[in-house]
Order: C-alpha cells, then sequence, then structure tokens
C-alpha cells in the first residue's frame, strides 16, 4: 500500500484523499457490521482495512470536522440504500459497473448480485491488488457470476474502451454505481461521465448515486476542506443532464428515521447549516419503439 496515501493534506480534497476516504468508509462498515443492531453486514469491511486501522484512525481524527458525529450512522445508511436499490432493480438487470469500487465487496456479500457480471472501476491499481489478496487469503467465495476490475480515472477519456475489454455488453441493461463519487469530481467532467453512460447503457438501465448539499463545497464552511460538487435540488441538476428518469430515494437533509434508526443531519463547521445527503435512483427510458421491436436482448418483453 503507498505509504503516502494515509499523509491527508489538511485541506486539499484530492485523489489521495479519496482513496483515504474509501479506507476510511470502509473501515466504517466493518465498526457497523458489528453492532448488535446493524443496518448492514459487510463481513469483509474489517479483514479489507485490518492491517491499516491505526492509520484510519488517525485519518478519521484529523477530518473529524468534516464528518457527523456518528460518522458510522452516515455511512450505514449510504451502504443500505444503495443495497436495497440494488435488491429492487429491475430483476432483468444482470450487468453492474461500480464506478470509483474501491474496496466495495458487495460481489461477495450480496445475494441480489447473483448471476451477474460485475465490473469494478477504480484508478488505483494498488487497491485492487489489496483486495484480491485478502479475499485469497479468506477463501471469499464469490456470489456474483464473475468480476473483471478494471483500473481507470473516470475524471478522463477511455471508460468505453476499457469497459468493452471486459465483457461490457452495450445491448444488455446494466445497473450504474456512483457511490461516494460526484463530491469528488469537477462538473464538468461528472457531465461527460454521464453521457458516457448514457451513451453505453441500453434502455431499462438504472443507475444510483449520491449527491451532498452544496454547502459541503464551501471552503469557508469546512475550515478550507470541501468537496468538488454538490449541490441542493439533485433532481433538475446535473444528472439531469441525461435523458434519464430520477426518483428521489431519500433524503438526509432533516432529522428522523431511517431503517429504524434515528438520523441527525451534520452540521457545518462555521455557521452550523444543515449539510443533506441525497440518494437518486435513476432509470433510461423503454422507448415504444424498443417494446414493439423486442430491440434490447436483455429485457423480456412478454405481457
Amino acid at each position: 500500500m503507498d505509504p503516502q496515501l494515509f499523509q491527508v493534506s489538511a485541506s486539499q480534497v484530492d485523489d489521495t484523499f479519496a482513496e483515504s476516504m474509501g479506507f476510511v468508509t470502509t473501515y466504517l462498515r466493518g465498526v457497523e457490521s458489528a453492532r448488535k443492531n446493524r443496518l448492514i453486514n459487510d463481513p469483509f469491511a474489517e479483514p479489507l482495512t485490518r492491517k491499516q486501522q491505526q492509520n484510519i484512525e488517525k485519518v478519521l481524527k484529523e477530518v473529524s470536522s468534516f464528518l457527523h458525529a456518528v460518522p458510522v450512522d452516515g455511512v450505514a445508511f449510504r451502504t443500505r440504500y444503495l443495497d436495497e436499490a440494488l435488491c429492487h432493480r429491475d430483476p432483468r438487470i444482470l450487468q453492474i459497473v461500480i464506478l470509483g469500487a474501491g474496496l466495495d465487496a458487495r460481489a461477495y456479500r450480496l445475494e441480489s448480485l447473483r448471476g451477474c457480471h460485475v465490473l469494478e472501476v477504480d484508478q488505483s491499481e494498488n487497491v485492487f491488488e489489496h483486495k484480491a489478496q485478502v479475499m485469497k487469503e479468506l477463501h471469499a467465495p464469490l456470489i456474483a457470476q464473475s468480476v473483471d476490475c478494471i483500473v481507470a480515472n473516470l475524471a478522463q477519456a477511455g471508460l468505453e474502451v476499457n469497459l468493452m475489454g471486459h465483457g461490457f455488453n452495450p445491448t444488455m441493461p446494466t445497473f450504474w454505481v456512483m457511490e461516494g463519487l460526484i463530491p469528488y469530481m469537477e462538473r464538468s467532467s461528472i457531465v461527460e461521465l454521464l453521457k458516457t453512460i448514457d451513451y453505453l447503457s441500453a434502455p431499462g438501465s438504472e443507475f444510483w448515486t449520491d449527491i451532498p448539499g452544496r454547502i459541503l463545497t464551501d471552503a469557508e464552511e469546512w475550515e478550507n476542506r470541501c468537496m468538488k460538487y454538490g449541490e441542493d435540488d439533485p433532481l433538475h441538476g446535473v444528472l439531469s443532464e441525461i435523458p434519464w428518469t430520477l426518483e428521489l430515494q431519500a433524503s438526509l437533509k432533516t432529522a428522523g428515521d431511517h431503517f429504524g434508526r434515528h438520523w441527525t443531519p451534520i452540521l457545518s463547521t462555521k455557521s452550523k447549516q444543515t449539510a443533506p445527503l441525497f440518494f437518486i435512483v435513476g432509470k433510461k427510458p423503454i422507448p415504444s419503439v424498443v417494446v414493439e421491436q423486442k430491440m434490447c436482448p436483455g429485457l423480456d418483453f412478454e405481457a
């Protein structure tokens, strides 16, 4: 593992920070999984972060002002809502692309992915190698039919070629996962990524993403540690750059209960304003001509 990974800058939210936070969120999934009233069960999270526990806890202290008072709750809700979206997707979707996958272990832990081809994309080859080694040591059985790991920078061109080279089929509907990804990207890069997703997606495809409120991009509110992107109306923002139907799955903008656990919103460091977090599901419409002529082999249009 890169020794520079956990040497987090005091103010810079860059690729290294994003990668280190991937370890932090995985560690927190492990903490949540050990709770008696857990909302998720990720048995791989703890072993995936075990060797880096000291470094991770150090990072947690350094970025504490940027996190929820009980950071494990936010991670638990985000993980559970995505798990639910995958579980309740159109069951005919058997092609899953996880963008910014990092230490994601859903291919090994979600029964809803049985029979699926999972393609994981991340810019860090080291993270993929670490995950593969840990899974090998655990003799972890794969639930998905197959998994392909692709090293690529999502802010750069080339996603289409990389996916095609690993068995991606653009004529089959796809479920695209963008968990903890959009906040670390510039708007222009997000738009290009969404256009690529739209281009590669057969009708009936779906996506899931989380978007923080705009206040998370205000450097003054967060002691200079701010996200690159956020918005307060995610149903009419950057996601509407492609002609998909959008649904607000859940909002963590106000206090309330989720899966039987109470949530208290994150407050900004300076003015103590609420920092919302939204979970969005998108679906690519199926044109009537596609239904009439059965043009999408991945979908069965029989009544």
